[in-house]
């Protein structure tokens, strides 16, 4: 028993790790929305490796846990719901990297398309920091409530959008592919947070939700 809770905390301490890392990335895309700076773009891109590297250990050290500890009941989805999570933050890490990439090689956006990405990003950032206070604090109420929060980062999306397609400027209508696109790794970021949502319920009641 001791030997198991001891492979689970080094486990979670991990994720916790890795959560941080993550955080971080997106708080370096702020800074980058908020005042563009190329070298900050090119750490976050580069800070995925790191992220990968902290997935593949998660997963090594779950195997090693499910193969020689054979854990049973409340650990069993422990272990499992820490492979789901680390796997859901490496998406998230993905999106980061993605938006910076999209503004190293772009030209500098109009300034309104700026504060919403920043804005989007800083609700996405709320909500994926109580998200990981809740699985700290096994909190399965505030796991329950937090998927809500996404409808606030998919509303500013789509006022965006649609303030684009009005907008005079044609230059912009052209790129609005390509702006939406960057958007969507924010909007995408706030699913895969609701994901450990469910993946907290999951590991604490043993139930399986699903959030859309």
């Amino acid at each position: 028993m001791v030997k198991i809770e001891k492979e689970l905390e080094v486990n979670e301490d991990s994720v916790k790790r890795m959560a941080e890392s993550v955080v971080q990335m997106h708080e370096k895309v702020v800074c980058v929305l908020e005042k563009p700076s190329h070298e900050i773009a090119l750490d976050i891109v580069q800070g995925d490796d790191f992220i990968n590297h902290l997935e593949e250990e998660i997963n090594d050290q779950s195997v090693r846990s499910l193969a020689l500890l054979s854990p049973v009941a409340s650990d069993l989805r422990k272990v499992v719901a820490d492979i789901k999570i680390a796997s859901e933050l490496e998406r998230i890490a993905d999106y980061a990297k993605n938006i910076a990439a999209f503004l190293i090689k772009s030209e500098v956006l109009e300034e309104n398309v700026m504060a919403y990405a920043a804005a989007m990003e800083k609700r996405f950032i709320e909500m994926l920091k109580e998200t990981l206070k809740a699985y700290e604090q096994r909190d399965v109420k505030a796991a329950f409530q937090l998927p809500k929060k996404d409808e606030g980062i998919n509303q500013l999306y789509e006022e965006l959008k649609q303030n684009l397609l009005r907008h005079p400027n044609e230059t912009l209508v052209v790129e609005l592919f390509e702006i939406s696109a960057m958007l969507r790794n924010i909007e995408r970021a706030g699913d895969h947070t609701k994901n450990i949502c469910e993946h907290i319920i999951y590991m604490v009641k043993g139930q399986h939700y699903d959030f859309g």
